[in-house]
């Protein structure tokens, strides 16, 4: 049996102790990103719903939207924000978040809430109801801004507005490889393996779906949990639907992303995102998915 030098065993030890303290200082670091993160998000996200309710719905959406935000028209993909510099919008949007999410880095997230339209101005009595869904971004300088915006038309929600806002955080970190555009693909080719199978597979839904999966349909409230969500998909869900993703956005942390895009059927055409969370090392679940057509 070899034994080591006490020289040799003390240098060991202190190298484990250095290793065992960077590891656990990376970790609250995470962790500190990540609640940082949504504080700001959030706090923009009430920002925003503020500047539309006392400013203009259009006001807000032009000076909370990035520059390089897309959505999609008739199948074809524009500028968000150029769209909202240029449209008349008559009436005013209020809304409430009553959910956050945000990835282990703090620099990229999603809020969900109930929305209303007002036909003037926000005291008047609503006459359209919804749930929204906003995909934030922090930018180089540090601020906060909308990357995607989709929600559902239904009716009045049953459930009164909650008054909180439950965050949720990721309980898993991946770094990016140096190439963010493969992890980025990975991600593309789940969404759109996904959208495929699902017209055909015997259990197309359940597998990829997180426990606290959320969907938002037109004409339905929002719809949360695993067995509810698939439910849902597996007696409504309409096989006629192609889903074609347009692009995707990943948290440096390798542990959220975004695919949206371009949903049609039968000549109509609508817009779809789905938020993926990397829950294990290469698992990948749907945490939301937004459908308007």
């Amino acid at each position: 049996m070899t034994h080591l030098p006490i020289s040799n065993i003390k240098l060991h030890f202190r190298f484990l102790l250095v290793l065992s303290f960077s590891l656990f200082s990376f970790g609250i670091s995470a962790q500190s990103n990540a609640r940082e993160g949504i504080r700001q998000m959030v706090a923009a996200e009430l920002e925003f719903a503020q500047f539309s309710a006392e400013k203009g719905t259009k006001n807000a959406f032009v000076n909370f939207l990035s520059d390089d935000a897309v959505d999609y028209e008739k199948g074809q993909p524009r500028n968000t924000k150029t769209f909202w510099q240029n449209r008349d919008f008559k009436g005013v949007l209020t809304w409430q978040p009553y959910f956050a999410e945000i990835s282990d880095s703090g620099d990229l997230g999603y809020t969900v809430g109930n929305w209303q339209y007002h036909p003037s101005a926000s005291s008047d009595k609503p006459t359209a109801f919804g749930t929204f869904s906003t995909f934030w971004k922090k930018q180089s300088n540090g601020a906060w801004k909308v990357v995607f915006d989709l929600g559902s038309t239904h009716t009045k929600p049953l459930d009164p507005y909650p008054g909180t806002i439950t965050e949720a955080f990721s309980s898993f970190s991946s770094p990016l490889p140096k190439n963010q555009g493969i992890a980025e693909r990975f991600v593309f080719m789940a969404d759109h393996y996904y959208s495929k199978n699902a017209k055909t597979a015997v259990n197309p839904y359940e597998p990829h779906l997180s426990k606290n999966a959320r969907l938002l349909y037109n004409g339905q409230v929002s719809v949360y949990g695993i067995k509810e969500a698939t439910d849902f998909l597996s007696k409504k869900a309409d096989k006629s639907l192609v889903f074609t993703g347009m692009k995707t956005t990943l948290a440096s942390s390798g542990d959220l992303a975004c695919v949206q895009g371009i949903v049609q059927t039968k000549g109509k055409y609508g817009s779809y995102f789905r938020i993926w969370k990397q829950e294990s090392k290469g698992s990948w679940k749907i945490v939301l998915e937004v459908v308007n057509i």
